[in-house]
């Protein structure tokens, strides 16, 4: 099992945060051996799909393989490589097999993680779940080019588990590359079969700088992989086909960036350095250069928090992240608040969790008894799952629209009444 080693005691680290702060990455062991399966392992393995998307369009999916040979990866050493996924619009009439939720060569690291919340080894098709995305489908034409989204997971998870708004939201008419960042993550798939694992994170100021400012330099090399493909070149690492329509097909005058936890932290950082970025959003994450509570290691707030931005941002806090006074308060959001200058609001989801904004609410209510009682409690909360997942995409999507697509909504103005737990806060 991975782990992280913060100020001098480990912690294991965990698929759910239980508490209100990220300083609960790591659940305790009492909390994990409490969720005691139901499922019988004697019984078929349960499958899943994730949800249909709910836009006008369709969607294509391709997984490239980046290399920056400019960069020493900081973790392992030799070049530094990325995995990202790319969802886009394609034509009503497409045709081809639905993308695998996870790449099959993930299957034993996805058993070995949920192991210990009590998921029985075989209870559950993780590698019969499917996208609602089509593989290597021609991207559809647009007159201007569609916008283009990146998005970045929380610390030490992997693309795969934000799949459900990441095609929703190519399905409104995006281009949304979601990347996994190497060795710091539990795992990722790379051509081939081969798995990289993550590293033992030991947290220190210096060692936390790192893995930010690993991900603001990722996140910067795939918008540049973006724009070489938008110019006809083809940057994956084995020169594997891209699909039809790329070149000329995105409009990189329209960059958005979201992220969940340290992808969050990620997004606002990156925009800070990287001009290319127009609008970003935080999915319930510190914006801080330490991860844990400030109590753990010296506080710092991020560049983006200490200075703002000048360009549109909005926070959606569910775990003790607000501008405003709440328990377990986290401080970088009041710096954050204060220093913004460019656009910004602030959602809360009172009854949510840190996971709130993941594919557990889309697909653990689809489990049935195959998953272990409480878990869904666990990662959402006493959140409906169906608003968790569908107030997410809708406020997802209104963000880039107001900002990339200049399309006007009230939305952010006041509580609507099919999503109502997702509250704007003044």
């Amino acid at each position: 099992m991975h782990r992280i080693a913060r100020a001098g005691t480990r912690f294991a680290a965990t698929a759910l945060l239980l508490v209100a702060t990220l300083s609960a990455l790591c659940a305790s062991a009492s909390a994990a051996s409490a969720l005691s399966p139901i499922h019988h392992a004697a019984s078929a393995p349960k499958r899943f799909d994730l949800p249909p998307t709910t836009g006008p369009y369709r969607v294509g999916t391709v997984i490239v393989h980046l290399v920056d040979r400019s960069r020493i990866d900081p973790f392992v050493g030799g070049p530094r490589e990325i995995m990202v996924t790319i969802a886009y619009p394609i034509q009503p009439h497409a045709q081809g097999p639905r993308a695998t939720w996870i790449d099959p060569a993930l299957v034993g690291e996805i058993e070995a993680l949920y192991d210990d919340y009590g998921f029985v080894p075989g209870s559950i098709d993780w590698a019969g779940a499917r996208r609602p995305a089509i593989e290597g489908a021609a991207l559809k034409p647009s007159p201007r080019g569609w916008p283009v989204v990146l998005f970045s997971p929380g610390l030490q998870f992997f693309r795969e588990l934000y799949s459900a708004s990441v095609d929703d939201l190519a399905s409104h008419g995006y281009v949304v590359a979601s990347m996994t960042h190497t060795h710091e993550a539990f795992f990722a798939a790379f051509p081939g079969g081969r798995v990289a694992r993550g590293v033992e994170l030991t947290e220190t100021v210096e060692s936390s700088q790192m893995w930010l400012d690993t991900r603001v330099a990722d996140s910067r090399f795939v918008l540049d992989a973006l724009s070489a493909m938008n110019q006809g070149r083809n940057p994956d690492a084995g020169h594997r086909r891209l699909p039809a329509g790329l070149r000329g097909g995105l409009d990189l005058s329209r960059v958005g960036f979201f992220g969940h936890s340290y992808g969050g932290t990620t997004a606002a950082e990156t925009m800070f350095f990287d001009r290319r970025f127009d609008a970003g959003i935080d999915f319930d994450g510190r914006l801080s250069t330490t991860y844990g509570p400030p109590q753990d290691l010296p506080y710092g707030p991020t560049r983006a928090a200490r200075f703002g931005l000048d360009k549109p941002f909005l926070l959606m806090g569910a775990a003790g992240h607000s501008h405003r006074p709440v328990p377990d308060q986290d401080p970088s959001w009041i710096d954050f608040w204060g220093n913004q200058r460019g656009w910004k609001r602030e959602l809360q989801l009172p009854l949510g969790l840190h996971f709130s904004f993941s594919d557990y609410p889309a697909f653990v209510p689809r489990l049935g008894d195959a998953a272990p009682a409480g878990f869904l409690q666990l990662a959402n909360g006493s959140m409906p799952a169906a608003e968790s997942v569908a107030g997410s995409r809708v406020y997802v999507r209104a963000f880039f629209d107001l900002h990339l697509k200049h399309r006007p909504t009230r939305l952010f103005d006041a509580p609507h009444p099919a999503y109502p737990n997702f509250e704007p806060v003044p």
